[in-house]
């Protein structure tokens, strides 16, 4: 299939301005919660770097995906409760995610509470003093309990991209390069 320069220029723009505002939704979506709970805001995900949106032509189709990493649909629709408990993994993974985001950890309202009961100085101080790496290891058990337990919200920051009437727009633009009607899908990532 020829496609013309045009229709080319036009899915590659079409491209480039979805990944951008792709990423921006994801950023300011992670800024918000950073801004609720006192973390780095800026970061740049690893889940961000990943988004791209190749256009590729095949046996006469023109194929645009919206591609990134494979829990970026998790990050998006959310997830239900897991059957199972985290394990050594996830929380590997949510112990690197804290540190990368600068969460605060701090000791848990049940340590507290315990040190609150303790007669002897030093056992309090001993009690009450903990590492960073202990804080972060146990920030990461509670939030792989909690999403074991009631799942995850999603943030829906490629729906709204996708839902902003863009997709009406380059399908009328082409329809104008192209003058015939042609078919369009669009499937998530």
């Amino acid at each position: 299939m020829a496609i013309s320069n045009d229709i080319e220029q036009l899915l590659t723009d079409f491209s480039e301005k979805l990944v951008n505002d792709t990423r921006a939704s994801l950023k300011n979506k992670a800024n918000e919660k950073a801004s609720r709970y006192g973390s780095k805001q800026g970061v740049q995900s690893r889940l961000s770097a990943s988004i791209e949106a190749p256009v590729t032509y095949e046996s006469g189709s023109i194929i645009l995906r919206l591609q990134m990493n494979k829990y970026g649909g998790a990050v998006n629709d959310g997830r239900k409760p897991t059957t199972t408990s985290g394990s050594g993994d996830v929380r590997q993974n949510l112990i690197r995610w804290i540190k990368t985001r600068g969460l605060k950890v701090e000791i848990s309202k049940r340590r507290i509470e315990k040190t609150k009961t303790l007669k002897d100085k030093t056992e309090k101080k001993s009690f009450k003093a903990m590492s960073y790496e202990k804080k972060v290891e146990q920030m990461a058990f509670a939030i792989a309990n909690k999403i074991h337990k009631v799942g995850y919200e999603g943030n829906h920051f490629y729906d709204e991209v996708i839902n902003d009437g863009r997709m009406e727009v380059l399908i009328n633009d082409l329809k104008e390069l192209i003058k015939t009607d042609f078919n369009f899908e669009i499937t998530k990532p």
